[in-house]
């Protein structure tokens, strides 16, 4: 099976790439930190949510809009943080282009729903 040996090796360069590396290292370092994690855990869990409510089809509120935008200025003074959210940032996009390339591979097939 040649496309699960690709695969495996889309998985090995990954986990060697400079981008999971440094993201990594952040971690490790956010994990050092208990208070500083827990601020960072604090503040994906709200922009999770309220990227849900956006996903729902809820309309932006922009009280939880401000409060997110007020944590992330804090969080950027934090150097443990910052760097760990900026890791996992470069990280999400490096993803985000693969499942990109992947999709786009086989997109022929995916139309079932496309427009007719």
């Amino acid at each position: 099976m040649i496309v699960h040996d690709k695969a495996h090796e889309l998985g090995r360069t990954l986990r060697n790439s400079e981008e999971y590396q440094a993201f990594l290292a952040a971690k490790k370092n956010l994990d050092s930190d208990p208070k500083t994690k827990a601020m960072v855990q604090d503040f994906f869990k709200k922009k999770l949510v309220a990227e849900y409510d956006l996903m729902a089809g809820n309309p932006e509120d922009k009280e939880k809009s401000q409060e997110l935008q007020k944590m992330y200025e804090l969080i950027v003074l934090n150097p443990k943080a910052k760097d760990f959210i900026h890791a996992h940032m470069r990280f999400q996009q490096l993803a985000a282009d693969i499942y990109k390339i992947i999709g786009d591979a086989v997109a022929e097939g995916m139309d079932l729903f496309g427009k007719e």
